[in-house]
C-alpha cells in the first residue's frame, strides 16, 4: 500500500505542478486567470511542486537498460565505457510494466536496490543472469527497466542501501532484507 500511496503523491503533485505551468503560461499569452486568489493559490501548489521534486532529487546516474549495456563497452582500445569505471556506490534498478514518460520513478511494478564496491559490474552482472534472479527474469520477459546509479564512498555503503530500500519501498518487492548488512574490513 506504501507504493500506491507514494505513487498518489507523486500524481498528485505533479499535476499541481503542471497546472501552475498551464496558469503561468495563460498569463504570459495575457489571457485572463478567473481570479488573483486562484492565480496566488497556484503559485504556493507550483512553490509546494518544486520542493518536493528537489526533495526527491538525489545525484544519481540514470540510464535505460538499453542505454546501460550500449554503454558497456564503447571503444575497447581506448578502454571507455562503463565497465572501465568502477567505483563504490549503490544502485537501484527499477521494472516498469510498460516504458514511461514522466521523469520520476514512481510507478514501478518492481524494484531491486543494492550496493557494490564495483557498482557497474555489479548492475551488469544483475542484467546478464548472475545477480537477483527476479530482476533477470524481468529482463528476460522484456521488461522496461531503468537503472539508477548512487556513486558514494565506501564507508557510506550501507548507509545510503538502507536509504534508497526505505525510499523506493524495496523490501516490498525484490529485497528480502532492510539492508545495510554488508561487513567490509577497516576503510
Amino acid at each position: 500500500m506504501k507504493g500506491f500511496t507514494r505513487l498518489l503523491c507523486h500524481l498528485i503533485t505533479d499535476l499541481a505542478g503542471i497546472a501552475c505551468i498551464f496558469m503561468c503560461v495563460r498569463m504570459a499569452q495575457g489571457k485572463p486567470v478567473s481570479h488573483p486568489a486562484v492565480w496566488i493559490g497556484g503559485l504556493i501548489l507550483f512553490l509546494i511542486w518544486i520542493i518536493l521534486r528537489l526533495s526527491r532529487m538525489h545525484l544519481c546516474e540514470r540510464y535505460s537498460m538499453r542505454q546501460f549495456e550500449g554503454k558497456w563497452i564503447e571503444d575497447r582500445k581506448t578502454k571507455k565505457g562503463l565497465m572501465y569505471r568502477d567505483k563504490p556506490g549503490c544502485y537501484a534498478i527499477l521494472i516498469y510494466r510498460f516504458p514511461h514518460l514522466l521523469p520520476f520513478t514512481a510507478g514501478y511494478s518492481n524494484v531491486y536496490v543494492g550496493q557494490s564496491l564495483e557498482v557497474y559490474h555489479r548492475v551488469h552482472n544483475h542484467l546478464n543472469r548472475k545477480g537477483n534472479g527476479d530482476v533477470y527474469a524481468d529482463v528476460r520477459d522484456g521488461r522496461h527497466i531503468e537503472i539508477e546509479i548512487y556513486p558514494c564512498r565506501k564507508d557510506k555503503l550501507n548507509d545510503l542501501e538502507i536509504e534508497l530500500i526505505r525510499k523506493y519501498d524495496a523490501e516490498e518487492y525484490y529485497n528480502r532484507t532492510a539492508g545495510g548488512g554488508t561487513k567490509r574490513g577497516r576503510f
